[in-house]
C-alpha cells in the first residue's frame, strides 16, 4: 500500500508510465484532494475506476 499526492500521479500519467505503480503497488491511497486535482481536473477517470486506487480523506492516512 501506498499513499500518494498529486505530482507522481500527474507526471507519470504525463509520460504513460502510471502503471508502474500498479506494478510496484497492490493499492495505491490518494486523498480526496488529489482525486479531484489529478482526476477531476486532469480526465484520468479510468485510473480510479479499475480498482487499484482508492480515496479517503487525509486525515484517516
Amino acid at each position: 500500500m501506498i499513499v500518494s499526492n498529486s505530482t507522481i500521479l500527474i507526471y507519470l500519467a504525463k509520460i504513460g508510465k502510471l502503471n508502474l505503480l500498479k506494478k510496484l503497488f497492490t493499492e495505491v491511497f490518494i486523498p480526496v484532494e488529489v482525486f479531484n486535482e489529478v482526476v477531476v481536473n486532469g480526465k484520468e477517470q479510468q485510473h480510479i475506476e479499475d480498482g487499484w486506487m482508492a480515496t479517503s480523506k487525509a486525515s484517516t492516512f
